[in-house]
């Protein structure tokens, strides 16, 4: 609640929402996103699939109640913004954030450099599997 989102778990979510974030990384998780949205919602993927492919059901409501999949993609500026947001601008903006306390809720755990290997292992693990894990902090020795 400190970012002014409200977080559920599957089973406590309420349907019908008008905007569902999806980022389990698992197809079982994006058809319970898809379930949750109202008429004419939008649900946005953030999971990363790789090469792995989703069964979806796009059948049932999905085209009754005119569902919007929307995929986000942080490496590229939406085509109607792009005029406006330099790459060194949008650095600019991702480095100023770094500072804003609020977004400290976000991270999780924290980890040695060294440990980084192990980090970067389970990071890539499905929601299910790290359920706690949202946001790793990656602590450099100094004198490195």
């Amino acid at each position: 609640m400190r970012l002014g989102a409200s977080f559920a778990l599957p089973d406590a979510a309420a349907p019908e929402a008008e905007r569902v974030f999806h980022a389990s990384g698992s197809g079982s998780g994006l058809a319970t996103a898809l379930r949750l949205a109202g008429f004419e919602a939008t649900v946005v993927e953030l999971s990363w699939y790789g090469n792995r492919a989703v069964a979806l059901p796009l059948g049932e409501d999905f085209h009754a109640r005119r569902l919007r999949l929307q995929s986000s993609q942080v490496g590229h500026v939406a085509s109607a913004m792009r005029s406006r947001w330099t790459r060194a601008q949008r650095l600019a903006l991702a480095l100023s954030l770094l500072n804003e306390p609020v977004l400290d809720a976000l991270i999780t755990d924290a980890a040695a450099f060294d440990a980084l290997p192990e980090v970067l292992k389970r990071s890539s693990l499905p929601a299910s599997e790290a359920p706690h894990m949202l946001c790793q902090r990656i602590d450099y020795d100094a004198a490195l």
